[in-house]
């Protein structure tokens, strides 16, 4: 039964958001360029803000205002005072607001505590852009909510020079050094002690000051334990702290010597009782940080020593992602996240699984090369119109000759087949050979052999 002030998702839902306006900050780059056809399918009103005045959905938004809220790295409240009255009387019609870029997360939140609107404090989106502070937050004695997380919580060490590393005495090597900020792997790296953690410290530092593209990434790092075990994705979909919803999706096996996300599957292969653990930690563990409304992503580690977290998101997840789980359970997390911003509490009867799949990241350095060719692509934009396949490109332009330290995914290549897990796999590995795609560097049988 559906609780007291829920609607039914998806017609009610889609009903009772239909004529509401969203206010969206963020710029939209390229992959999640499709998100503001859904919202106008939703009959959803958008006015977006955003800091790049290039932007995929410049052109399908009712309102868009290009305003450059990190402008000398000023004042987060100050900024959301211009953007309200850049609104002006905009203002009155705004029923919800939310981001789906995780950069954008505070600001955000800082102009949805302003307009009073359904969100989370901006003290927990600065903890989750910070993945020290998250896992700090989880260790927190403070009685915030009702959940002991302090189990889900790596050791962990903020690394900001040298000597922060002579500090962590907890740590036993090999250990993991990672970015405190920023949501790829670019950066992730296996240490093998104090000494090769210094090396390895100054030689990613060097690295992010040669891109141009690092900015959001900072100087400081993490430094935490090695987490040995399957990687699962987990979106939960929260209000007022209740789990409203989640879904969990297989992480395939890494690259020799990477951390890149090469292969997921969903749903999960897991048991029922496997996968409600995951969703109770994850949410939880979102509670704890303090995002009590919308729709997050987070990663966990299923070790021997039980569930440990990798990354709290606070937003949607990955669009492919969230574009696969439309296919096979039929939910559009984005119309949920839409509809949770303006104050409307989803209720899902049913979320039977519809189809199976299994999926590859394309990279530039092992597919590019190869997906470029016509051939190629015609056979994908057959199998595509056959709905044999979802395939979701990230990026128009494809490097085969991308940075060796900055694996770049320009593609979700996704098969889909309606009897379970195992069928989609091979289906998925049929295909990656008809392609012509190379097994030398990237072994899709190894790679997904988690379901085979």
């Amino acid at each position: 039964m559906a609780g007291q002030g829920c609607v039914t998702y998806p017609h009610q839902v889609r009903e009772k958001v239909a004529g509401k306006t969203i206010l969206v900050i963020g710029s939209s780059k390229s992959g999640a360029r499709k998100v503001w056809d859904i919202f106008i399918e939703d009959k959803i009103q958008v006015i977006l803000v955003a800091n790049e005045a290039s932007n995929f959905g410049a052109d399908k938004v009712d309102t868009f205002i290009w305003y450059d809220y990190y402008a000398g790295k000023s004042d987060m409240e100050k900024h959301a005072d211009n953007i309200i009255e850049l609104l002006g009387d905009r203002v009155r019609d705004i029923d919800g607001c939310f981001t789906f870029t995780e950069d954008d997360t505070p600001i955000t939140a800082t102009v949805c505590r302003k307009l009073q609107l359904r969100g989370f404090h901006p003290d927990a989106a600065l903890t989750v852009r910070s993945k020290y502070k998250t896992y700090e937050a989880l260790r927190s004695k403070i009685n915030n909510t009702k959940y002991n997380t302090e189990e889900y919580s790596p050791v962990s060490y903020r690394i900001q020079s040298e000597e922060d590393m002579k500090e962590a005495k907890n740590i036993i090597y090999p250990a993991i050094l990672k970015p405190e900020h920023a949501v790829s792997s670019w950066g992730v790296v296996t240490v093998m002690s104090e000494d090769d953690c210094i090396l390895q410290f100054k030689r990613i530092q060097k690295s992010f000051e040669a891109a141009s593209h690092a900015e959001p990434y900072g100087k400081s790092k993490v430094l935490m334990e090695r987490l040995e075990g399957p990687s699962y994705e987990v979106d939960v979909i929260i209000y007022d702290g209740e789990l409203i919803a989640a879904f969990v999706a297989d992480i395939g096996r890494y690259l020799p010597d990477k951390v890149a996300c090469t292969s997921i599957c969903i749903p999960s292969s897991l048991c029922e009782e496997l996968q409600d653990q995951l969703k109770t930690a994850a949410h939880q563990c979102c509670c704890k940080a303090g995002l009590l409304n919308g729709v997050f992503n987070s990663e966990f580690k299923m070790t021997k020593a039980g569930l440990k977290l990798v990354e709290i998101n606070g937003r949607t997840g990955s669009y492919r992602r969230c574009i696969v789980y439309k296919t096979t359970y039929g939910v559009i997390i984005w119309e949920i996240a839409a509809a949770i911003a303006c104050g409307i509490k989803p209720y899902f009867p049913s979320l039977s699984t519809r189809c199976f799949a299994v999926g590859i990241f394309l990279f530039s350095k092992y597919h590019g090369k190869q997906f470029l060719k016509e051939d190629v692509k015609q056979k994908l934009k057959v199998l595509a119109e056959a709905k044999q396949i979802i395939l979701e490109t990230r990026h128009e332009n494809v490097d085969p000759q991308c940075d060796e330290d900055f694996l770049q995914t320009f593609c979700h290549l996704v098969a889909l087949n309606s009897t379970g897990i195992k069928g989609a796999r091979q289906e998925l590995i049929k295909i990656y050979r008809d392609l012509g795609f190379s097994e030398e560097e990237f072994d899709i049988e190894r790679l997904t052999s988690l379901w085979s």
